[in-house]
């Protein structure tokens, strides 16, 4: 069984982003998002139940084929969200944004990630993560069951080759990848309140857009965490304006 998915990049920024405090005080909690695959699900749930053990409570939403391949029951009885959200909330969709600081998809399928990249919006869950990524509010997702459809991956080179555009589209949409590897022993021991990078780096784990290369001094080198995302027309902005883009060491 694959374990510890969920980064401690990901909490350290869930953490820098509430600056330290409780949730309850915030009024803001993490969604996580379940999708219709029941890949590694006992993993998933492990994994996140470190999250409440970090002081970080999150509601859930369900898709519709979720609902219907998922143990729900299971996940809402060990995970004890404080709201759980289905196919019928799509009609709350800007409460849900709103109330909520960033999204985590743990079993993204195939269905929904083309959908969002297709800008085909027509469910709960595609929806979500849309808007999310509209706003330009974090999106984590794990693309695990994507690439091991039924369990295994394809010896279809165009298969997987199809499936690698679609996951590198949604990462120049903004959307960041869940990292496979094992971060449980750092995680467990991390200090939240304290992440191992500065506050005031903004360019840490996000994405650069034309935006960002407009509001920096030409002169000087624009240096940029490991993980950040630079979009193609960023490249493009840093070429014209003369910027030198150097990735941090």
């Amino acid at each position: 069984m694959v374990k510890n998915k969920i980064t401690l990049n990901v909490l350290a920024d869930i953490s820098r982003r509430i600056g330290g405090e409780s949730y309850a005080k915030n009024k803001e909690q993490v969604l996580i998002v379940f999708t219709g695959s029941n890949i590694d699900l006992e993993g998933k749930i492990e994994e996140l139940k470190r999250f409440k053990e970090k002081g970080i409570d999150f509601s859930l939403a369900f898709s519709f084929m979720g609902e219907r391949i998922l143990d729900v029951d299971y996940i809402i009885n060990n995970l004890k969200p404080i709201k759980v959200y289905r196919e019928e909330d799509i009609f709350q969709l800007e409460d849900i944004v709103n109330s909520h600081s960033s999204v985590i998809g743990v079993n993204i399928t195939m269905n929904t990630l083309s959908k969002v990249t297709l800008g085909m919006v027509d469910s709960f869950i595609s929806n979500v993560i849309w808007t999310f990524l509209y706003k330009e509010k974090p999106v984590y997702l794990d693309f695990t069951s994507v690439r091991s459809y039924l369990g295994s991956p394809s010896n279809n080179k165009v298969i997987r080759d199809l499936i690698e555009e679609r996951i590198d589209k949604i990462k120049r949409m903004g959307a960041v990848e869940i990292n496979t590897q094992d971060h449980g022993k750092k995680l467990l021991n991390k200090n939240l309140s304290q992440p191992d990078y500065k506050v005031e780096d903004k360019q840490y784990n996000k994405v650069i857009t034309e935006k960002d290369l407009l509001n920096h001094n030409s002169k000087a080198p624009l240096v940029i965490r490991k993980g950040t995302i630079i979009t193609p027309l960023a490249k493009d902005k840093a070429k014209e304006l003369g910027i030198r883009l150097e990735m941090e060491k």
